[in-house]
């Protein structure tokens, strides 16, 4: 060790004391809302900090909590059973939708689902809905199928193979059938 000394650095100054003086109070009352300004005229205090006490002088409005009540409740029920949104539901109701959501998980209730999007193939519909209806999803149908992605990611207008169609009609215990219409 021969005289290697580490960069040296000016020590922070550190109040022992962090209660806040009636000066540091009425600065945080009147710059209040705009915590860059108190960051510069109050540096020894950190924006938590400031957040803290403006709420404990009252500049920070307490949240507003919902008691739900019997009938909220009942809505809540038939909205999910229906199997509207969150969004939805929460637009009905007048809450959050972080509100529904924590009391559909306290209720232990469950949104119910909702049918396929048509795609606008009629065959890929039909496949699509049946599975549906025998409450599997298209991940589900897909794993029947070899793990391919064809039946839960299909968009608008792509195109469907009709060797996959015909796998699916028979996985999903259906006959897959031409019909000629003779005029």
């Amino acid at each position: 060790m021969h005289g290697n000394l580490g960069p040296i650095r000016r020590a922070r100054i550190i109040r022992r004391d962090d209660t806040w003086t009636f000066a540091e109070t009425e600065i945080l009352r009147r710059h209040w809302p705009d915590i860059a300004l108190l960051r510069k005229v109050l540096p020894h205090r950190t924006a938590g900090a400031m957040r803290f006490m403006a709420k404990k002088c009252g500049l920070v409005p307490d949240k507003i909590q919902n008691v739900w009540t019997g009938a909220q409740d009942k809505k809540l029920r038939q909205m999910a059973a229906a199997g509207d949104t969150r969004k939805q539901i929460a637009a009905e109701l007048g809450l959050t939708v972080a509100q529904i959501d924590n009391r559909l998980l306290y209720r232990k209730i469950n949104i119910a689902k909702r049918p396929p999007k048509e795609s606008g193939n009629p065959l890929f519909d039909e496949v699509r809905r049946r599975a549906f209806n025998l409450n599997m999803t298209g991940a589900d149908l897909d794993r029947s199928l070899g793990n391919q992605r064809i039946f839960r990611s299909h968009g608008k207008g792509q195109r469907v193979s009709t060797d996959a169609i015909h796998r699916a009609v028979k996985a999903l215990g259906g006959v897959l059938k031409i019909e000629w219409i003779d005029e």
